[in-house]
């Protein structure tokens, strides 16, 4: 099968690089008010007849006294309060520059991604879990396509549905234990859309009015479970014992910026392409593989191997397939036989 890549206009090139450098922008920003303003500060009467200078966490309530009210207080509040002031205004015009940076990437042709795989990304960026919940399978390609500049066929992209790896060797940041009121996998899907619903019957997935499936794939070497689990982000998830699934727990990482069909941006994680497409190429030889995703396997593999080849100029696969230690070597040399 022959693969075509509907490469951007410079123009196109040009928006995607400033949405991205906005977006980060706004990330950084966003993340040094939740890390800094975390609390409040406030004067409270003492019933010796003095004000005690007082910071009071947002989350928890618990309070730290600083000190008698005097000029050293008054001066730690006011630079609190023109701090937090500050970056307040910067927030506030970054969030109306992507108002209108989302309208631009609409009007240059760069939106491709499903507004339901954006919303979920924008929400780990937000609460710091980039590097424990991962995308896995076909919406990879919405990120390695958007690194090399290029479209992609539709007909190769994305279903209704999106898995999500829990990297259970990272644990949780500590800006989701700041944020969250709650650590279940069910809370956080909803505070994204709240018509996802659990299904009764595949408990590790959720489906919103729209239709569009969110599987939570939460690995382990032992037999599928519904045990507790340690891991909070996955609380209520049961645990499942997938073949392969280990090489993709110990991937290397790869991050670009996606941007959906709203216009709207976030910073997708997934595996590494040269991985990926080793993987792909094992899956679609596996003999429970329903027939359909056996092809689609196949000829991802092969499409993001020309990907890498003609637009990823500075991977070379030969030298990354020598150095894949956590595959098995049998595996990586299949793939060099029938797909390289």
């Amino acid at each position: 099968m022959n693969f075509d890549f509907l490469e951007y206009e410079n123009i196109q090139i040009k928006q995607r690089v400033n949405a991205k450098m906005l977006y980060l922008s706004f990330l950084e920003t966003n993340r040094s008010y939740n890390l800094s303003f975390r609390y409040k500060m406030f004067w409270q009467k003492h019933k010796g007849g003095y004000e005690l200078l007082v910071k009071e966490h947002l989350k928890s309530g618990k309070r730290e006294y600083l000190g008698r009210r005097d000029e050293s207080t008054e001066s730690l509040r006011d630079d609190f309060e023109k701090a937090k002031a500050n970056i307040k205004e910067r927030l506030s015009s970054l969030k109306n520059r992507l108002k209108r940076e989302e309208k631009l990437n609409k009007l240059e042709g760069v939106v491709r991604v499903p507004k339901e795989l954006v919303d979920i990304f924008a929400k780990i960026n937000e609460l710091g879990l980039d590097n424990k919940v991962i995308a896995i399978g076909t919406n990879s390609l919405y990120a390695y396509e958007a690194r090399c500049g290029v479209a992609i066929e539709q007909k190769h992209l994305a279903t209704h549905d999106i898995d999500l790896l829990n990297r259970k060797n990272k644990s949780v940041s500590f800006m989701f234990n700041e944020i969250m009121t709650t650590k279940k996998v069910k809370e956080l899907i909803e505070s994204i859309d709240k018509s996802f619903e659990q299904s009764k019957d595949v408990p590790y997935r959720f489906i919103n009015k729209k239709g569009i499936w969110v599987e939570f794939i939460n690995p382990t070497s032992h037999a599928v479970t519904s045990a507790s689990l340690k891991d909070n982000v996955f609380s209520g998830v049961i645990s499942l014992a997938m073949n392969g699934m280990e090489w993709l727990e110990n991937s290397r990482l790869f991050k670009e910026l996606i941007i959906a069909d709203n216009g709207k941006c976030a910073m997708m994680t997934t595996i590494h392409p040269v991985e990926y497409v080793v993987y792909k190429n094992w899956l679609s030889k596996q003999e429970d593989r329903d027939y359909q995703k056996h092809i689609r396997d196949l000829e991802q593999s092969k499409l993001v191997t020309k990907l890498i080849s003609e637009h990823m100029i500075i991977i070379d696969i030969q030298s990354e397939l020598d150095n894949l230690k956590h595959f098995k070597k049998d595996v990586v040399e299949a793939y060099r036989k029938e797909i390289l």
